[in-house]
């Protein structure tokens, strides 16, 4: 009978015994990471708490109005629940009723005060410093975190709101991804400033350790997303929405991709009124956004596209209205600079302004536009290149300038001694230091009059009651006859006499007129874009100058 009590109570026991000692060891593992904590608080730092539980199975820790205070500092949580509690780790750490008091920067009077609904932690590793208890911030690490509910005030100056934050793979120096949901952001400085962001993601990122100083250009990050951004000043009344912006690749020698859908800039200014700019969608691709970026601040010479690389870049849907009134409509800007197959080390630019549409109020000169019946103006702009990095030449065939109805403006030049600058070396602000090597081998301007001209010269002969033929045979004698800046005394050359010509001939019918260089040998650059300012038997002598006019298709 006395071993059936004796086992008994030993089976009774033995539960007891082994709960007590899970409940000592929770309490022990409880015990060093406060002190651990406490230690890296430093000395003025304190952790308090009104009413504790430890699981004594599970080894769950259950912590009821909890403080920590460093300084004037204070972090206070409702609840806090701990499981999973190593040396220098905990499993998950899920704190209610989040609340963070800090005085103002500066020692000024407005105090910071954050608050969060809840935070939670996973698998947090926060191991000690060399030599002591104290954490080493700048080697912790985490799975997983989330804030919900967060709101951010400094009273009567500024508040942020965000609904979510959720963090992935955080370890020193990298980030798997962190999203944010429900941003807002009030500013009462000056004026009212609010600004939202409905969703923004980061993923694949190199972020500062803690602890280290911040270098922004050592960050770098495979993609972001921004989505639903806006922001408004009420002092200077403008409003500014996005509705999306994806960036792909930023970081030293990466070369990055972007799209931006859905961008609008409305407010009022002081001379039209109401103004309203739209753009449908920017994109480009190919690009290295952070290395032309960190040129441009240090004021380098940026990196140039490598033989296989294409940058390709465009803006669709841009609009601008004014009071109301339609002022700009353009359907793209579109952009490629890319490699011949065929040329090695050939490299091919084209521009192209699609279908522009510009229609002037009437004091920035839609009325005497409108008087001349070109109140709207319709065309568009584009220009090749292309570039032999070798011999540094560099042909643009053509560049453009198109009015429908108006007129066409067109310029090619064969530019030789283009050199590329050399990335990463300083770089100069004197295009004229840049132009200071090239030579031209031959240059063309070409204007084919589309109704311009023969809109003015009839509006003056109807003012001048001239008939317009009349008028017109009076402008190709002053070609003939008008005496040319710098043209030396006695018989003329014949050069000279046939580019005469050639412009009286286009008076006479307002079809096109084009004017050719094409020097014997390349001549330095700066002088022949100045050959107007030559002597005109000079300009035809070194230059090769011509003209040549073609009377319009009937």
């Amino acid at each position: 009978m006395r071993r059936r009590h004796l086992l008994l109570a030993s089976c009774l026991a033995l539960p007891v015994a082994l709960g007590a000692l899970a409940q000592a060891e929770g309490e022990r593992q409880f015990d060093a990471a406060v002190a651990r904590l406490r230690a890296g608080m430093g000395p003025d730092g304190t952790i308090e708490w009104a009413s504790r539980s430890i699981d004594p199975v599970t080894g769950r820790v259950r912590l009821q109005g909890v403080t920590l205070r460093h300084g004037t500092e204070r972090l206070m949580a409702g609840e806090a629940t701990l499981e999973n509690l190593a040396p220098d780790r905990v499993g998950s750490a899920v704190l209610n009723n989040v609340r963070v008091e800090a005085p103002g920067t500066g020692g000024t009077k407005d105090p910071m005060v954050a608050t969060a609904a809840r935070v939670t932690f996973s698998a947090l590793v926060l191991p000690a410093l060399a030599g002591g208890p104290a954490v080493d911030w700048a080697a912790a690490s985490a799975e997983g975190a989330t804030l919900e509910a967060v709101r951010v005030e400094t009273p009567g100056v500024a508040e942020a709101e965000l609904g979510r934050l959720q963090l992935s793979g955080y370890s020193p120096g990298s980030l798997r991804e962190v999203t944010a949901e429900g941003f807002t952001f009030t500013d009462r400085t000056d004026g009212v400033t609010r600004a939202r962001i409905g969703r923004a993601r980061l993923a694949g990122a190199t972020v500062p350790r803690v602890g280290q100083p911040f270098d922004p250009w050592a960050l770098a990050a495979d993609t972001a997303l921004v989505e639903g951004a806006e922001m408004s000043s009420e002092r200077d009344q403008v409003a500014f929405r996005l509705g999306r912006t994806g960036f792909d690749g930023w970081g030293e020698g990466r070369l990055s991709s972007m799209s931006m859908d859905g961008l609008s800039i409305e407010g009022d200014s002081t001379t039209g009124g109401r103004f309203e700019a739209q753009v449908g969608r920017i994109a480009f691709a190919g690009v290295a956004v952070r290395d032309i970026a960190y040129a441009v601040a240090n004021n380098l010479n940026p990196p140039q596209g490598a033989p296989g690389q294409d940058q390709s870049g465009s803006i669709e849907g841009i609009n601008f209205t004014l009071a109301g009134d339609q002022v700009l409509r353009i359907d793209a800007i579109r952009g490629l600079n890319t490699w011949d197959g065929t040329a090695p080390g050939t490299e091919i630019g084209r521009l192209a302004v699609e279908n522009l549409t510009l229609d002037l109020p009437d004091e920035f000169g839609g009325e005497m536009l409108d008087a001349l019946g070109y109140k709207v103006i319709q065309g568009g702009l584009g220009v090749d290149t292309r570039l032999t990095r070798k011999d540094g030449h560099l042909v643009v065939d053509p560049f453009f300038i198109q009015a429908n109805g108006m007129g066409r403006l067109g310029l090619t030049m064969d530019i030789r001694g283009f050199d590329v600058p050399v990335p990463g070396t300083p770089s100069t602000d004197d295009p004229f230091a840049m132009m200071a090597n090239w030579s031209a081998a031959g240059m063309s301007l070409r204007y084919a009059d589309q109704g311009l001209l023969r809109t003015l010269i009839a509006k003056q002969a109807a003012e001048s009651n001239v008939p317009e033929r009349q008028l017109r045979d009076s402008y190709a004698q002053m070609a003939l006859r008008t005496p040319l800046p710098g043209a030396g005394r006695g018989r003329e050359a014949a050069g000279v006499t046939r580019v005469r010509e050639a412009f009286a001939s286009f008076a006479r019918d307002l079809g096109t007129i084009e004017l050719t260089i094409r020097p014997p040998k390349p001549v330095p650059f700066l002088q022949a874009v100045g050959f107007v300012g030559m002597p005109p038997d000079q300009a035809v002598r070194e230059l090769g100058l011509t003209a040549k006019a073609t009377p319009p298709a009937r």
